[in-house]
């Protein structure tokens, strides 16, 4: 990713379906949009993407990190609902064999400090963030959403 993706800004004003959009061309031919998943999967691809949005992540392996964390801890799904969600998903298991534990592993020590400063800002949150949030969320900006949740941008 060369260019600058304005959803990773924190008072961007696009609004979260513009950053998704952003998000999906920005990983075309790297991520499948939810669209194009089985139905069993699309949900959980669905509202992992938008984690990845309202928390300004991209795709490396120390932001996937950076957003199964955020997930867990910032997200009204809670770890063990998340994690339940992702060992049940054949096409998460799927990408969690494509890049293996040592990718895995990577990916986590390489966001280590990030990952403790998220720990800290999900106690900031003045509220989680919906694991499925409203429809009506996809025409606010992510500069207002994150300034009524509390998400800051690591």
């Amino acid at each position: 990713m060369n260019r600058p993706l304005h959803y990773r800004e924190q008072d961007s004003r696009q609004t979260l379906a513009e950053a998704l959009a952003e998000y999906y061309a920005a990983n075309e031919g790297i991520i499948a949009r939810p669209a194009d998943l089985p139905p069993d999967s699309a949900a959980l691809f669905k509202n992992h993407d938008m984690c990845h949005v309202i928390f300004g992540l991209d795709t490396t392996l120390a932001d996937e990190a950076m957003s199964d964390t955020r997930t867990m801890l910032s997200c009204d799904v809670g770890a063990a609902k998340y994690a339940l969600y992702l060992g049940a998903d054949p096409q998460a298991q799927k990408i969690l064999k494509e890049v293996g534990l040592a990718g895995f592993l990577l990916g986590t020590v390489k966001a280590v400090p990030r990952i403790c400063r998220a720990a800290v800002e999900a106690f900031r949150m003045k509220k989680k963030w919906p694991w499925e949030p409203p429809a009506s969320y996809q025409s606010r900006t992510l500069g207002e959403l994150r300034r009524e949740f509390g998400i800051r941008v690591i």
